[in-house]
């Protein structure tokens, strides 16, 4: 009798922490949405197809120079960053636009060969030929920070091409949102993007990706 009770006992321990391993497998993300709840940042992420098959592949490309994870990061008041992202094929490079203890900055990441992932290198970008006021107002009017997701509503036939993914830090708030090709788009959002793209390219020399 007292074996039956020692091997129930047993089997009820091993239960508990399958269970355990398995919650932890299949709820992740509503952890993490969870855990930075908690910490003050509020995450607005479109449960879309391309969300996590993008971030997956740009985790990989970001954790070799040590860049952080937006979504995972609350800053300090007043701070803000924005990553405007272009996906086109096994490419991707992208702009970070930074504010921090009231001071401005701008990176540019890129791939040194575009068959080679991982080949990701970033370089100091120098202020924007209108100044950094100036500029931000420019894309906070092309409204850089409030755009919705364009997968639902402004999608395009082409399966193939451009696609620019943003992710905004702004007010203890993180948002992400994505437009396909949204230069073949007939949807008011994506001319927004295309305006958005047009802006970053010319306020700090930035050839469009080919």
């Amino acid at each position: 009798m007292k074996s039956r009770v020692e091997l129930l006992a047993v089997l009820l321990v091993v239960a508990g922490m399958v269970a355990c391993v398995f919650n932890g497998k299949d709820g992740p993300r509503r952890n993490e949405l969870a855990d930075q709840t908690a910490k003050g940042l509020a995450l607005e992420v479109p449960d879309a197809r391309w969300e996590p098959v993008f971030f997956k592949d740009l985790e990989g490309r970001t954790s070799k120079i040590g860049l952080l994870s937006l979504r995972r990061t609350v800053l300090p008041e007043n701070d803000l960053e924005v990553r405007f992202w272009y996906d086109h094929f096994e490419v991707i490079s992208g702009v970070i636009i930074r504010r921090s203890a009231e001071q401005w900055s701008a990176t540019y990441l890129g791939q040194t060969k575009p068959q080679e992932p991982l080949s990701i290198q970033q370089e100091s970008l120098g202020p924007p030929k209108s100044g950094w006021e100036a500029a931000w107002k420019r894309l906070t009017d092309a409204k850089i920070l409030t755009l919705p997701d364009g997968s639902v509503n402004c999608k395009t036939e082409v399966l193939d091409g451009i696609g620019y993914v943003v992710e905004t830090n702004v007010n203890r708030k993180y948002r992400t949102y994505r437009y396909g090709n949204p230069s073949l788009a007939t949807c008011d959002e994506a001319k927004q993007i295309v305006r958005i793209e047009a802006i970053l390219a010319d306020e700090f020399q930035i050839p469009p990706p080919k």
